[in-house]
């Protein structure tokens, strides 16, 4: 890859893993919906989507209808589930792609009823239920009133229902266990009625790496599976699937008292040699690492030094023997007995892993390794 300025290694192997960590803690009877919305939080979705559905995944979770059309473009036939809303200008194509699309409202499913009928087509329909993110879904005491409006359409499937849980500790928590509660209430309304879907969701990678029960059985794991744990902990058992690196593109010794970078930020208080690595805040290596961040140059940290622009890094490579231009540099992972971790960046920019992660941009091009298959 080092054609490319900027690359990002993917870990197909470290993939599988994650995903039998997650398969394990959930229970092999349960179904796992892999959220690959975010460009697969910037892992690469089609080829993260291939691979996965190989080692068993049952369906797909992405944000809106540009992302699942694309997955339908690549040839991929599995279930894809839209979480989050569709606005109408959608629906149409959404239909036409046999896209299973979550409702919030008794007026979408009554929209999606007047579109099914023109196009010979039926839809599948999970039913969003808000038991306490106040985000998106329907109100507890309305959800059977909505699966109602789902029955009385020949081409509207109740194939879903679920919610999203606002707080979730390692141990569960009052929060996440009251709306528990609030959801199998719902449950209980729609099995009297016969209005049980095949899925019930609830557990994203937060509540199924936690003490939780899981009493439904479709979980839906995103984070965890690309291989940080969404509770901020240091664990051993999930594997970063991500590395990203660049490269040396020059060198240059720069005298004591120097100044580096835009608004000269940076003054160099010995004689200093400073490598320019072409990548900066358009490729998602943010403004806030400048002389914050450290990279990896032959296994050893090197400072960031000045302020990150958006199309160039500089580092101090003074003390790394030989360094030169072409050698890799590691922005985030391991190289090694050392490695940056997700959680170091996002700290540093005062931000969470999953931003760190979905903003590497698209100059940044994506290579697979390993895997089984």
């Amino acid at each position: 890859m080092l054609h490319a300025r900027t690359w990002a290694e993917i870990d197909l192997g470290a993939l599988e893993h994650n995903l039998g960590v997650v398969r394990a803690a959930v229970g092999e009877d349960v179904d796992l919906m892999l959220v690959v919305k975010a460009d697969a939080y910037g892992h690469g979705a089609v080829p993260v989507s291939w691979h996965l559905l190989g080692a068993g995944v049952a369906a797909l979770g992405v944000g809106d209808s540009t992302e699942a059309l694309a997955l339908r473009d690549a040839g991929i036939t599995a279930p894809i589930i839209i979480l989050g809303a569709v606005v109408s200008g959608e629906m149409e194509d959404v239909i036409r792609g046999d896209i299973h699309v979550t409702v919030h409202s008794g007026d979408r499913v009554r929209a999606l009823r007047r579109l099914v009928g023109g196009h010979g087509r039926s839809v599948g329909i999970h039913l969003k239920v808000d038991t306490g993110l106040g985000r998106l879904g329907c109100h507890p005491n309305r959800a059977l009133g909505i699966a109602r409006e789902v029955r009385r359409s020949r081409r509207l499937r109740l194939e879903g229902v679920a919610t999203h849980l606002a707080s979730v500790d390692v141990d569960g928590g009052k929060l996440a266990e009251l709306q528990l509660r609030r959801f199998r209430k719902v449950l209980r309304d729609l099995d009297e009625e016969g209005l049980l879907p095949p899925w019930r969701h609830v557990h994203a990678s937060n509540a199924a790496l936690s003490s939780l029960p899981n009493a439904f059985n479709l979980a839906r794991p995103g984070i965890a599976v690309y291989g940080i744990d969404p509770h901020g902990r240091t664990n051993e058992d999930l594997r970063p699937a991500l590395r990203w690196c660049t490269q040396i593109v020059f060198l240059k010794d720069h005298r004591r008292g120097s100044r580096i970078g835009y608004g000269a930020t940076w003054r160099a208080g010995r004689k200093t040699r400073v490598a320019t690595l072409p990548l900066g805040y358009n490729d998602g290596y943010r403004f806030a690492f400048g002389n914050r961040a450290e990279v990896l140059v032959r296994g050893q940290r090197c400072p960031v030094i000045g302020r990150v622009s958006m199309d160039y890094t500089t580092v101090d490579v003074t003390d790394v023997p030989g360094a030169e231009v072409g050698d890799v540099v590691t922005l985030l992972g391991a190289d090694g007995d050392d490695a940056i971790p997700a959680t170091e960046l996002a700290a540093l920019a005062d931000t969470i892993p999953y931003e760190i992660l979905c903003g590497i941009g698209r100059r940044v091009k994506r290579r697979y390794v390993g895997g089984e298959r």
